[in-house]
């Protein structure tokens, strides 16, 4: 694979949330997406690894302890294991890139 820029391919991006794949490794995908706004609230049966490329994300879990905000900002990264009710959102928008295992589901919720 030729370098690539992940803050290029993802300031490229015109839709929110339309993920762009941009390698495999073994049975996981490397992706960046645009985030604006709010994403619906949902959960996955696998984990899922948020790095802050540029903005700032905010994501809310519901925890067996509560609920629990996290705020990332660029360069910043956190994992959200499976089964986690989450709900991801950038109120003035943000390049995520995300790391997933290729047969993760979504429960919307």
């Amino acid at each position: 694979m030729e370098p690539k820029s992940l803050l290029e391919i993802g300031e490229g991006l015109k839709e929110p949330f339309s993920p762009f794949e941009v390698c495999t490794l073994d049975d996981y995908h490397i992706i960046v997406v645009r985030f604006e706004g709010s994403y619906r609230r949902h959960r996955h049966n696998r984990d899922e690894f948020f790095y802050v490329l540029k903005g700032t994300l905010e994501i809310e879990m519901e925890l067996e302890g509560g609920p629990e905000k996290r705020v990332l900002k660029e360069g910043q990264c956190a994992v959200v294991r499976k089964g986690v009710v989450h709900r991801t959102s950038s109120p003035d928008g943000a390049i995520i890139a995300l790391a997933e295992h290729r047969a993760i589901s979504y429960e919307f919720l």
